[in-house]
């Protein structure tokens, strides 16, 4: 089955019998981008982008010491 990336519209190729009942992360390899990708019995039913996550960021070293 081949599904188009949701950043740059690259078509990826996920014929191998691992992506027939899939539910996770899969990488473009034109631009990097991760997608969200849930199959079942070999057809797409959901393409996304994941979902926006707090940044693992220590906000204490974003702070000055003015």
């Amino acid at each position: 089955m081949k599904v188009e990336c949701v950043s740059c519209g690259h078509e990826l190729n996920l014929d191998h019998w691992v992506f027939d009942d899939y539910e996770g992360s899969v990488k473009c390899f034109f631009c990097s981008r991760i997608m969200e990708v849930k199959t079942a019995k070999g057809i797409v039913y959901s393409i996304s982008p994941p979902a926006i996550t707090e940044s693992k960021r220590n906000p204490a070293l974003a702070e000055t010491g003015d």
